[in-house]
């Protein structure tokens, strides 16, 4: 651990040691000096998968992919998100735009 502060330039391997136990909250900075010192994701040290989302769920199985195969999925995402209208990325649209009318003054 006093390695790691040193070369992460955290310098106090009782401040990770506070990290490490819940005790401080780090900076993204931190967490990102972290993660390049470890050789990991930045996504691999704030993903709980025992408490993921559905795109927590899809990040962790990604984690255990070949990196062909992680190409290939991110190719066919971005080919959906091309081809899919601006208003469809973020859920429930149709609610949104029940919601919008009821706020636009009646053309009566």
């Amino acid at each position: 651990m006093e390695q790691l502060a040193y070369e992460s330039e955290l310098g106090s391997k009782g401040h990770l040691s506070n990290i490490e136990r819940g005790l401080v909250r780090p900076t993204a900075h931190t967490l990102s000096l972290l993660s390049e010192r470890l050789g990991v994701e930045l996504g691999d040290l704030v993903t709980f998968p025992e408490e993921a989302s559905d795109r927590g769920r899809l990040y962790e199985l990604t984690r255990q992919m070949a990196g062909s195969r992680v190409r290939f999925l991110l190719r066919e995402a971005e080919d959906i998100v091309a081809r899919a209208p601006r208003l469809r990325a973020a859920e429930g649209t149709s609610g949104y735009r029940r919601h919008r009318r009821r706020l636009l003054p009646s053309a009566e």
